[in-house]
């Protein structure tokens, strides 16, 4: 018979001295099989006596107990390098100001939920380092000229800073004007975006993003896939391989953008792998 109770106070007891840690390990600490260990996890979570973490590890995140949020950092090597680089940059900030950055920081911030807090501040997309402490000053904060104003007004506009949740959709007519400023073209990535949003589809995670590709999880109205997006107008069937293949490790159907037409030769190979039922051997 198992002691149910005793195995949820072994793993509290584990992540208290060991902070974050992997189903896989918590499982082996309590001695019972990953499934049966998950289900308690589970309970755990629904107790709230645990948590769980946005990063991943493979394909598992960290399960830690309230108050070890912090101890995260000790796992950032699995971020992306991207990743890494935009948590770098906003523990050294504090705050980041959204359209300030590059597409790939702004993406990351995105990503890294368990170190970035979004929050709105007179319109604007801020981001706020988790683990800020009150008493630590800001030095990207953009100066706000109050000092001719009362000190009733400055504590006005404080209250205007709200959390928000999700990636905020810029208007057309917020885009003609940071174009006016940039006076360059969209990004590959925004491109893509305005390209996926005809098709009510969003992106709602990054794998990789650059000037030539972007990697990206969707979810359309029917179903969530893979995209593989590519800045040139066709791609080689090594390429389409890879593609299939790193959707099939995300176990996700995939979708394939390029800046023209394929090849007839790339649609029949296209083709021959859809209609294709199996390859049997004949045994002579």
């Amino acid at each position: 018979m198992i002691d149910i109770q005793e195995k949820k106070n072994k793993i509290i007891s584990f992540l208290r001295i060991g902070g974050p840690s992997l189903p896989v390990r918590i499982a082996k600490t309590i001695e019972m099989d990953p499934v049966f260990a998950s289900a308690i996890l589970s309970e755990l979570l629904g107790t709230k006596q645990i948590k769980t973490s946005h990063m991943r590890v493979g394909s598992s995140p960290l399960y830690f107990l309230p108050g070890q949020e912090q101890k995260l950092e000790d796992h950032t090597e699995n971020l992306k390098s991207i990743e890494n680089e935009a948590l770098t940059k906003l523990k050294q900030n504090k705050t980041l100001t959204d359209e300030n950055e590059e597409p790939s920081i702004r993406v990351a911030l995105r990503n890294i939920k368990d170190f970035a807090i979004p929050f709105k501040q007179q319109d604007k997309i801020m981001w706020k380092y988790a683990f800020t402490t009150k008493e630590e000053p800001t030095s990207n904060i953009e100066p706000q000229a109050t000092s001719h104003k009362p000190q009733a007004l400055q504590k006005q506009e404080s209250k205007k800073i709200e959390p928000i949740f999700k990636a905020p959709q810029t208007t057309p007519t917020g885009e003609a004007q940071l174009s006016a400023k940039r006076t360059t073209p969209p990004t590959f990535l925004k491109k893509i975006e305005e390209f996926l949003e005809k098709q009510n589809t969003q992106i709602i995670s990054i794998e990789e993003v650059d000037k030539k590709k972007v990697i990206a999880k969707t979810k359309s109205e029917s179903q969530t896939a893979l995209l593989f997006a590519f800045n040139k107008k066709r791609i080689t069937e090594e390429e389409l391989m890879k593609c299939y293949k790193k959707a099939k490790a995300s176990n996700l159907p995939y979708h394939i953008i390029t800046s023209g037409e394929p090849t007839k030769k790339m649609n029949d190979t296209i083709d021959a792998y859809k209609k294709l039922i199996r390859i049997d051997k004949l045994n002579t």
